[in-house]
């Protein structure tokens, strides 16, 4: 875990902006994990279509009965339905076979990995690349986040969260080396998200981390869709494209009033611009 806070930059204190912004990439290059950048990779593809059943081909009129003349006074059967449409050189029903064109194949979804009782609920299963998202409620569900997005290898930080218990994080099987923590961002943040937007897979911002006006989110929304990253933001962020909201609804592992908590149930809902409201339950490690 790599801390990036205001000791941790003392050194850089003789440093103009580019050179501060250089030595923090360079820093934040120096984490292990990664690989490719989100926008490149897929944690959690698409679940593939079954193929759909083939269709018979349509036609508008019945299959004609076969005709064995014997003699002269034999009748041809009479077709029922409307009239077929006959071809001028053959006397024949002319009927095209309809053909369904091939499914076409599943495409990953980049992004970066979510719990997987909570993939269902966004798109591809993943947290989107390139987007901004707005997380609220239980601050279970920002945990369980970081933890499973790090457990995958891909390079995340924390923005303006002093009070995270980083052992909740590896309770739940994230990899602490894959964590970048920045509790004090200083008196701008946004300028210290758009530096790790661009090394990082996803940036979580805490609740020091107020929102910002409109003109300074869409500029951040442009820097995340550029380095195809995710950024995790607070209720009321302007522009936020998903909402992903956890509310507490059951404890495991308590008696009547004594035991050690084993479990914590969270409701999770998710809503979109373009997408209707879906909810699940995740349960996770106390």
């Amino acid at each position: 875990m790599m801390v990036v806070d205001a000791a941790a930059v003392a050194d850089m204190a003789d440093l103009d902006t580019a050179d501060r912004v250089a030595e923090l990439r360079r820093r934040l290059a120096a984490m292990p994990g990664g690989g490719p950048p989100a926008s490149a990779r897929s944690t959690a593809p698409a679940a593939p279509r079954p193929p759909a059943p083939a269709a018979p081909p349509r036609s508008s009129v019945p299959p004609a009965a076969p005709v064995h003349p014997e003699g002269p006074g034999d009748v041809a059967p009479v077709l029922a339905g409307p009239d077929p449409v006959a071809s001028a050189a053959t006397g024949v029903a002319a009927s095209a076979p309809v053909t369904r064109p091939p499914a076409a194949p599943a495409v990953a979804v980049p992004g970066v990995a979510v719990p997987e009782s909570v993939a269902h609920l966004v798109p591809g299963g993943v947290l989107p690349a390139g987007r901004v998202t707005a997380v609220s409620g239980s601050a279970t569900l920002r945990v369980g986040l970081l933890a499973a997005a790090t457990a995958s290898g891909a390079r995340c930080a924390v923005v303006g969260w002093p009070e995270l218990g980083v052992a909740a994080v590896a309770e739940q099987g994230g990899r602490l080396d894959c964590l970048a923590l920045v509790p004090d961002p200083g008196p701008d943040p946004a300028a210290v998200v758009s530096v790790l937007l661009d090394g990082l897979d996803l940036v979580l911002l805490g609740p020091a981390v107020a929102a910002v006006a409109p003109s300074r989110a869409r500029v951040l929304g442009g820097r995340v869709r550029a380095a195809g990253a995710v950024l995790l933001v607070g209720p009321g962020w302007p522009g936020a494209e998903l909402t992903l909201a956890g509310r507490h609804c059951r404890y495991g592992g308590l008696g009547a009033g004594r035991g050690r908590l084993a479990s914590v149930s969270t409701v999770v809902r998710c809503s979109g611009r373009a997408a209707p409201a879906r909810t699940a339950e995740w349960v996770a490690a106390g």
